[in-house]
């Protein structure tokens, strides 16, 4: 334990740029305490290991968690700003962590107020579960998920609390040479793993099967292997967790697969955090599969061409008629479209059809008008002409021979 009294160091400046203020958490290997940056004038959050003998195992594990804290950056992880080594007592160097101060209580403090509603908790284990894929994807093993070591931030007023994974104190890399002796249980007792309680390798589903117990303590208000070390780590090698009845059949199969005795049975970190996404949207608040879902293919939305009415004019009719820029002859010509992009995608079949669909509506216009000429002239003395206008190329052909055959 940390041999000063909380008081007998406050106000004290570490690494001659930290003054230490009041104790915020307090553990056997280390204390933390709210301390303000003189050099940058913002407040942070300095951890002060004990003083150890610079060649114990416990000084290896503190270097490691000071080389393993500088390589994570993920908005659910406490960001570290710096580390040092306070030397204020020379015989006694004590490594320190200096990170951000995170406003809020932990998840422990939570649940000692009341259960946590599930819209709440799938917040909470949705950004856990997104912080471990993070941290497992570089190989890192947390080792010690639990309540207390998720801190709950309010990130903006009325939104839900964010969790932080914080205290990578035990952590290790994965495949790496263990920094405890072999056999040796390294975490909390009540949210050890079964391969963590035997002592066997670990794996990143050890901190799935962690996550699940903290899980189901914030559904239940209490902890589900309590009592000492040997006590807790027995427990959970002769029962599997006790779940709640009246928990929702979603809730409850994922929990229990989160605590499945074999680690290759539980699901990643990456599938818990989109089951628990899902239930963010759930009407029920409940998580989605953890099956990976198959791919949709979305129906082609029916194409409507546009209209072409009667009161289209001749001339336009002509301008689709006419041959294309260059001198070259299209029989395949476009008609005018207001949509330009529209008539470019038509298939050359679709605008051949199109084209001689305008060229017969406009035969019809101009017959009808032809019509009402010639029973106009019928009517009148046959010394009165009535001219009408000139039409060349194809639809002055069709004319002429319309005008012949209604010639008396």
């Amino acid at each position: 334990m940390v041999a000063e009294s909380p008081s007998s160091i406050t106000n004290e400046v570490v690494g001659g740029r930290y003054r230490l203020g009041e104790v915020i958490g307090r553990g056997g290997m280390s204390s933390v305490y709210s301390a303000r940056d003189e050099n940058l004038g913002r407040d942070v959050a300095l951890k002060l290991f004990a003083p150890q003998a610079p060649d114990t195992d416990e000084l290896k594990r503190q270097e490691a968690e000071i080389q393993l804290l500088a390589t994570l950056n993920h908005p659910g992880l406490v960001t570290l700003f710096d580390a040092g080594i306070d030397n204020r007592i020379p015989d006694e160097p004590r490594p320190f962590l200096t990170m951000e101060l995170v406003e809020g209580q932990d998840l422990r403090a939570r649940i000692r107020h009341s259960r946590v509603p599930l819209e709440e908790l799938a917040v909470i284990g949705a950004g856990i579960a997104d912080a471990l894929a993070y941290v497992h994807s570089l190989g890192v093993i947390h080792r010690d998920v639990k309540p207390a070591n998720i801190l709950l931030v309010q990130i903006r007023p009325g939104e839900p609390l964010r969790p932080k994974l914080t205290d990578f104190g035990i952590a290790r890399i994965a495949d790496s040479t263990r920094l405890t002796a072999t056999g040796t249980m390294v975490g909390t007792a009540a949210y050890l793993s079964p391969e963590q309680a035997l002592g066997q390798p670990l794996s990143p589903a050890s901190d799935i099967y962690s996550l699940g117990l903290v899980l189901l303590e914030c559904i239940k208000g209490t902890v589900e292997y309590p009592g000492g070390a040997v006590e807790s780590a027995v427990a959970r090698l002769h029962r599997a967790p006790e779940i709640p009845e009246d928990l929702p059949s979603e809730w409850a199969g994922l929990i229990r697969s989160m605590t499945a005795i074999e680690p290759l049975e539980r699901p990643s970190a990456a599938d818990i955090e989109t089951a628990l996404r899902q239930a963010l949207v759930s009407p029920a608040s409940t998580p989605g599969e953890l099956a990976p879902e198959t791919t949709r293919v979305l129906p082609a939305m029916p194409f409507h061409p546009p209209s072409i009415t009667a009161e289209e004019s001749v001339e336009e009719i002509r301008e689709a008629a006419a041959p294309a820029t260059g001198g070259a002859v299209d029989s395949g010509a476009a008609p005018v479209i207001q949509d330009p992009a529209a008539a470019h995608n038509l298939h050359p079949q679709t605008r051949t059809k199109r084209f001689w669909l305008m060229v017969v509506l406009g035969l019809v216009v101009v017959a009808a008008a032809v019509a009402a000429v010639i029973m106009t002239v019928s009517t009148q003395s046959s010394g009165d002409v009535v001219p009408y206008p000139t039409v060349t190329g194809v639809l002055g052909e069709h004319l002429q021979e319309l005008q012949k055959s209604v010639e008396p």
